[in-house]
């Protein structure tokens, strides 16, 4: 694909991995910055420079919304390359990373990169190898829409904190607004409308949904606004992106800029590790490979792997980050909440980057269990690959029925009800209402009273998305954080299809695997998934502090998602 060709990606799939680097001897990352400090923003994009892009740094609100603040304005020269300076704001106020694409204006992105006193005093090197939620991204754009929205239209009280509650609370309805923005973005559709701007859409669908978690409208009101075609593509588009390393981990949990983190970048993983060259730290690691069936490479849908059950109970995280495996299967780095792994599963390997968050510990017994959400690649074919996991520590099992149901009148006494939201080539768009009764076991599932809008399903047929009540237990004794149910019937092209669901404790969507391939279900409205942030933030106000040699290069990250 050409460079022009690329533009309309430009910011769309664009990491600006805006990064600071000050990393004093260990010291806090909060501290007192009375004086300026010699910090310097550095980042680059992942594949060919885009000449000319236009990089702005905001306080109080993104780029055009009221209140913004332009606190530094910078643009890539023909290499992508960019320098600059800025000075951050004093006291605890909300930063902003803003993209425009210079050759279709309508292409504006927005990121919410932390708190001004954080960002000043921090100590380490932080970048999208560390930080994903410093990308400008479709995600991140949707991610701040919805948290406007639900906030009463401001970001006043936006924190590290509430930007995190956003992500897990309204997960579903961020990728679907993200897939609107791509979809426009990469013209993968013709919708009946004209975007001025990839914000004002996301703001647009943002408003017009009932973001109220198990009846939400999003991906309905979505086809919707941009009409058209557009559909069709936004029946699986959220597929790919969740399974995409570079913008899924930014759609779980949150970072750790303002979490008193000492020296981010090396290592300081979010779980409790043992001492470098130990094999002190060591976890049961229990997970569920999905392949999408989407390529990064492939000029159509390809043929996925089936999903499969990975589980190793050697891995071993050490006090620098570094995870490793005795058996050799297992490898990466956590730094923060962000993991990177590299997992051989029979004769496929895959290359993966997530977040990673604490279990909730009423679900939990003997011990902690962290929940791993993210995608990536199958590193022979290029397809990416959903992956959901548990890292649990030793002598820990699963309490499915600890938590408390809340009393609706949507399911009966002590279910908890949840949407899921449907993604994917086999099964199409649309959402189906469920009620989950857990046991000491498992689950128990039944249908909902609460009707979902639909957007149809992938061939547009009239029938809308449904579930039959499967019956969910524990995969095997070796992997009971793992619930399976088997002959699920789901609806959707029209037809049922029967297949297999897998769900992982904490994350936030399920498998349905099918002989169509591995479709995903994202999991919304409940108590059941919702995980903490592996460390507390101790934020503090602090003065302002000069950012000089801002330097990078931004470029287009090529993915086309065919």
């Amino acid at each position: 694909m050409k460079l022009k060709a690329q533009l309309a990606e430009l910011i769309l799939m664009t990491g600006v991995a805006l990064a600071l680097v000050a990393c004093s001897g260990g010291g806090s990352v909060l501290g007192s910055v009375g004086s300026a400090l010699k910090t310097t923003f550095s980042g680059s994009a992942v594949d060919a420079a885009i000449a000319n892009a236009q990089i702005t740094i905001t306080s109080v609100a993104p780029l055009n919304d009221t209140g913004a603040t332009t606190i530094g304005t910078f643009m890539a020269n023909a290499s992508g390359v960019f320098t600059s300076s800025v000075t951050l704001p004093a006291g605890d106020v909300p930063v902003f990373g803003n993209a425009v694409d210079p050759h279709n204006s309508a292409v504006v992105l927005s990121s919410y990169l932390g708190q001004s006193s954080a960002l000043s005093a921090a100590s380490g090197v932080l970048t999208s190898a560390n930080l994903p939620d410093l990308d400008i991204t479709p995600v991140t754009t949707a991610a701040l829409a919805v948290y406007f929205e639900v906030n009463g239209q401001s970001y006043t009280s936006l924190t590290p904190a509430t930007y995190a509650t956003n992500l897990q609370n309204f997960n579903s309805d961020i990728l679907a607004i993200a897939a609107a923005i791509k979809a426009v973005g990469d013209n993968l559709c013709t919708p009946s409308i004209t975007v001025s701007s990839t914000t004002n859409l996301a703001a647009s669908i943002a408003f017009a949904s009932n973001l109220s978690g198990g009846n939400s409208t999003t991906l309905a009101t979505a086809a919707t606004i941009l009409g058209g075609n557009c559909a069709t593509v936004l029946a699986s588009l959220p597929q790919r992106i969740s399974a995409d390393p570079v913008f899924s981990p930014g759609l779980y949990v949150g970072d750790v800029i303002d979490a008193g983190v000492s020296c981010v970048v090396s290592g300081v993983p979010a779980v409790t590790p043992g001492t470098s060259g130990t094999a002190a730290g060591t976890y049961t690691l229990e997970s569920v490979v999905a392949e999408s069936g989407w390529s990064t490479t492939a000029a159509s849908a390809v043929t996925p792997n089936p999903a499969s059950i990975f589980t190793d109970t050697t891995v071993a995280v050490d006090s620098s980050g570094i995870i490793s495996s005795t058996d050799g299967l297992v490898s990466g780095t956590m730094v923060g909440n962000l993991i990177t792994l590299t997992v051989t599963d029979g004769t496929q390997q895959y290359s993966l980057r997530g977040k990673v968050g604490v279990v909730q510990t009423t679900l939990v017994s003997g011990g902690t269990a962290y929940s791993i959400q993210g995608g990536g690649t199958n590193t022979s074919s290029g397809v990416l690959t959903n992956f959901t996991a548990v890292l649990a520590s030793a002598g820990t099992s699963p309490v499915w029925n600890g938590n408390t149901a809340p009393t609706t009148t949507i399911c009966p006494s002590g279910d908890f009800p949840v949407r899921l939201d449907a993604y994917g080539s086999g099964i199409g768009g649309g959402g189906v209402s469920e009620c989950i009764l857990p046991n000491a076991n498992g689950w128990s599932m039944s249908a909902s009273t609460q009707s979902v809008a639909s957007i149809g399903d992938h061939n547009n047929s009239s029938t809308p998305p449904g579930l039959s009540a499967p019956t969910w237990s524990e995969v095997s004794t070796d992997a009971p954080f793992i619930l399976s149910a088997a002959n699920a019937s789901f609806t959707g092209n029209g037809t049922a299809s029967t297949g297999t669901m897998y769900y992982v404790m904490g994350s936030a969507s399920v498998v349905f695997a099918n002989t169509t391939g591995n479709n995903l279900l994202g999991m919304n409205g409940n108590s059941l998934t919702r995980l903490t942030e592996s460390v507390v933030s101790t934020a503090t106000t602090a003065g302002g502090s000069s950012l000089p040699g801002i330097m990078g290069n931004i470029g287009n990250q090529n993915r086309s998602f065919h």
